[in-house]
């Protein structure tokens, strides 16, 4: 009897290795890493202008909608004395290699005919799908750096947008079972937690600092626009938890517009920012 039982508990490990093997091996391409592609030039163009460019996920892509360019634009000509150009393009449901990728093509959600025209200051939204996919943290981090390398390099300034702990649940709450399963086996592929933002998260800034990159960024952290920190102020989302309201966003937008002011502020060369800024902005 006990050889039997031996003989089974044998038999499940054996079936749960080769369908643990059979997946890996089904959803390799899933963390792929890409390797950089051969860069382009970015011309400065209107050196009056301060020219935004927002690129990533749905946070990127709603900004557009709801035509919230124009108030991240007017916040911005609060601070500053120069003309502002906001533009947003992003795609929803992208994860950040897709979003690098997106950088190198003119059609669709391509935003390389956005950067051939010039831009100065780059908001990246990015994070929450790769999370929410369980794609790693490595990957994500590393297809992150290759952003910050495109525009480091073509004398692009990034803004760093920090995730908040999106309630994922709400859109996940009527995903089939199997498809659970399949995430919690994914995350113990990537060796992540499944759907932590948290975890993502703290990556970003761990690789940042790593790389030294932090002063080479405007980084906007959580805590700064979102009131209850890194847990996510209801007020400022819409019913799904995941994505922002119009509050969110002008909330958001106020503290992207303060962080670039306030950069631009503290440069070498801190030319168009307002004596208001100047005299307010720590």
């Amino acid at each position: 009897m006990f050889r039997k039982i031996v003989f089974v508990v044998l038999l499940c490990f054996c079936a749960l290795g080769f369908l643990y093997g059979y997946y890996y091996i089904r959803w390799r391409h899933l963390w792929q890493q890409c390797s950089s592609f051969p860069t382009y030039n970015i011309e400065h163009h209107q050196k009056d202008t301060l020219r935004i460019l927002v690129i990533g996920d749905s946070w990127a892509e709603i900004h557009s909608e709801l035509n919230l360019d124009t108030f991240l634009c007017s916040k911005l000509k609060d601070r500053i004395t120069c003309p502002v150009s906001v533009v947003s393009k992003g795609k929803g449901g992208e994860k950040s290699r897709g979003i690098y990728k997106l950088l190198f093509e003119n059609d669709g959600y391509g935003t390389k005919r956005f950067f051939k025209s010039g831009v100065d200051y780059c908001i990246i939204f990015a994070g929450i799908n790769d999370a929410a996919s369980n794609r790693g943290t490595k990957q994500f981090c590393h297809h992150y750096k290759l952003i910050l390398d495109f525009l480091l390099q073509n004398n692009v300034r990034p803004v760093v947008v920090e995730i908040p702990d999106v309630k994922i649940w709400t859109m996940f709450k009527d995903k089939p079972l199997k498809d659970i399963l399949s995430d919690f086996i994914k995350s113990t592929m990537t060796q992540c937690k499944m759907y932590s933002f948290k975890e993502y998260r703290e990556a970003l800034r761990e690789m940042l600092q790593n790389e030294k990159l932090l002063d080479k960024v405007v980084y906007v952290p959580v805590s700064e626009w979102n009131g209850d920190g890194e847990t996510i102020d209801p007020s400022l989302f819409t019913e799904d938890k995941v994505h922002l309201n119009n509050k969110g966003y002008y909330r958001l937008d106020e503290s992207i517009a303060a962080a670039i002011a306030n950069h631009l502020n503290l440069s070498k060369n801190p030319t168009h920012v307002n004596d208001l800024m100047n005299n307010n902005a720590n």
